[in-house]
């Protein structure tokens, strides 16, 4: 908190870098937002999911996390949520093992009520209680 003349500023307008600084916020509100959708903080305790980014491709935004290995069905340790201009999400399942990664499945067209479900019928892993 900072005192001008007298007031107290409660927050510092952002620096005026152009569209990216605003790009970065949505980016990183879309992928809070979608770990909301999904269970919050219990979903990361229920799942092991950690190493968690976001990321904006094109203006499609998104989260991407990793899984324990050897936890999920299939091997899945890395999954990939992106919402697109249709405002439904595209998820990928994929598998890493050193530099390789081989995708498992892809979904298009999710809608946000329908991740949790998604999400443990391909991992096999519930996302609360």
């Amino acid at each position: 908190m900072k005192h001008k003349k007298g007031k107290q500023v409660l927050f510092h307008p952002e620096p005026k870098v152009g569209g990216r600084l605003k790009m970065q916020n949505y980016a990183k509100s879309v992928a809070t937002e979608i770990l909301r959708q999904l269970g919050g903080n219990r979903f990361i305790v229920m799942t092991g999911a950690k190493s968690f980014s976001y990321f904006d491709e094109n203006g499609e935004c998104g989260v991407t996390f990793r899984l324990p290995s050897n936890f999920a069905m299939k091997g899945i340790n890395l999954v990939k949520i992106k919402l697109d201009f249709t405002d439904t999400y595209q998820v990928k399942f994929s598998r890493v093992r050193g530099a390789e990664v081989k995708d498992i499945s892809r979904f298009d067209n999710i809608y946000c009520d329908q991740l949790a479900c998604l999400f443990t019928q391909e991992i096999g892993l519930h996302t609360v209680l």
